[in-house]
């Protein structure tokens, strides 16, 4: 009896482990840009990780081009850490399975401690493949 009881209180512990390291999965593409962003503010990586494609890059805000690899770890080690973000005025053009989204972003963040406040336009490019949306690219340009 002891056992069966065991048994059914691991089971129970993996069902819910499981439902709470479930992958993100977006509807469309202006959803999965909205659930980057989302992750950022969050600084879930684990989030990011299952919204990013393998060659995804985003270009920062002195124009650096960073690898997914890296923006991950960034956000999981505290590198990058936001502490406040707001979208808006976001238009979207689908091209297909291509949906690109180009907004602004009242952004509230650290980048290795180095402080930043302020309006950025931001670009990210999202795909369908394998019948799941990601984000391939993303751009951010600081507002004038």
């Amino acid at each position: 009896m002891k056992k069966l009881a065991l048994i059914i209180l691991g089971l129970a512990f993996s069902f819910v482990a499981r439902a709470q390291t479930t992958n993100v999965q977006p509807m469309d593409g202006l959803d999965c840009s909205n659930l980057f962003f989302k992750a950022l503010v969050e600084e879930d990586a684990k989030a990011l990780e299952s919204l990013i494609s393998n060659d995804f890059s985003v270009v920062g805000l002195q124009g650096q081009p960073i690898e997914a690899g890296a923006l991950i770890q960034a956000v999981s080690q505290g590198v990058i850490v936001v502490d406040s973000g707001m979208l808006s005025a976001a238009r979207t053009r689908t091209y297909g399975d291509v949906v690109l989204v180009n907004g602004m972003w009242d952004v509230r963040a650290r980048i290795e401690n180095n402080g930043f406040q302020g309006a950025l336009s931001y670009m990210s490019v999202c795909v369908k493949a394998g019948g799941r949306w990601k984000v391939a690219a993303v751009q951010f340009t600081p507002m004038q």
